[in-house]
């Protein structure tokens, strides 16, 4: 009887918790990432277990010992999970938490997936990010402020070895080129693959900074990588580059009967797979 007196004395606090939990994960789902959201998950059925049998048996100094605890393993989970946190505060100071770029466009994705193939068939090292939610304004200005529609032509003029901006990253823009020459933070994680060169770190370290998807193409092979959400996804063919970055940044793949450019002597070698390694930049 004691028991249940209890529970009915209490219910309204466990009401309460059940709407913030609920709240809080429904905010995981739709703007964290699984990561997270598996970890509020196993944080939150401890603390329902937890709470409820504080409140039956009337427990005073477990209740504070778990709440000093929950307080610390959150802390160092934050610190686990820094790259995200970083990159979602910063949603929060952007544009607009629910902006997605013109990127998505299917025609300029077209066009920059052709571009792509002539820079690997030249061999021309390059760097891009396509700026999302989270603008680039940092990194835009450590380069050459361009504000320039799209084309090949200028991109093939700025990737050309030996000239002034051929060594720093370019930023797309709601199909524009907004900059370039500019300087992407290289990533510290530790990889363990040795093959994996300055440009694709810098290409992941934009990406744990902010929600871009960077490209990369190898100066030494013509290989073509994606990086996204501190991710890199290693010497891609173009068939794959083109839907896993259509994938990325949410266009509905639509089947053409397209004519795909005709293969010459000078394209690069199509890549094993996606995890197989290339030379150094």
């Amino acid at each position: 009887m004691e028991t249940l007196r209890n529970i009915s004395e209490n219910w309204g606090v466990a009401v309460e918790l059940v709407i913030i939990i609920a709240t809080m994960y429904l905010i995981l789902r739709r703007h964290g990432s699984q990561k997270w959201t598996r970890f509020f998950v196993v944080l939150s059925v401890l603390l329902i277990i937890i709470t409820a049998t504080s409140v039956i048996f009337k427990l005073k100094l477990i209740p504070l010992f778990v709440l000093v605890g929950t307080f610390f393993f959150t802390m160092s989970m934050i610190v686990v999970f820094q790259p995200e946190l970083r990159r979602k505060l910063a949603e929060l100071g952007s544009r607009s938490f629910f902006f997605f770029s013109e990127g998505k466009n299917k025609e300029f994705l077209e066009n920059l997936t052709e571009t792509i193939r002539q820079l690997g068939a030249k061999r021309y090292g390059a760097l891009f990010a396509i700026e999302r939610r989270i603008e680039l304004k940092p990194h835009l200005e450590t380069g050459i402020f361009l504000d320039a529609q799209f084309s090949s032509e200028l991109i093939l003029t700025i990737f050309r070895p030996k000239t002034e901006l051929h060594d720093g990253g370019i930023i797309l823009r709601e199909g524009k080129v907004i900059g370039a020459g500019c300087l992407f933070p290289v990533s510290q994680r530790e990889i363990t693959d040795r093959s994996i060169g300055l440009r694709h770190r810098a290409g992941i370290g934009i990406t744990e900074e902010s929600d871009a998807i960077a490209i990369i193409v190898s100066e030494e092979t013509g290989a073509v990588s994606i990086a996204h959400s501190g991710d890199l996804e290693h010497d891609l063919d173009l068939e794959t580059f083109s839907q896993r970055l259509l994938d990325l940044l949410e266009v509905d793949m639509k089947e053409t009967n397209e004519k795909k450019p005709p293969a010459t002597a000078f394209d690069p070698p199509k890549p094993k797979s996606i995890s197989s390694p290339s030379t150094e930049e």
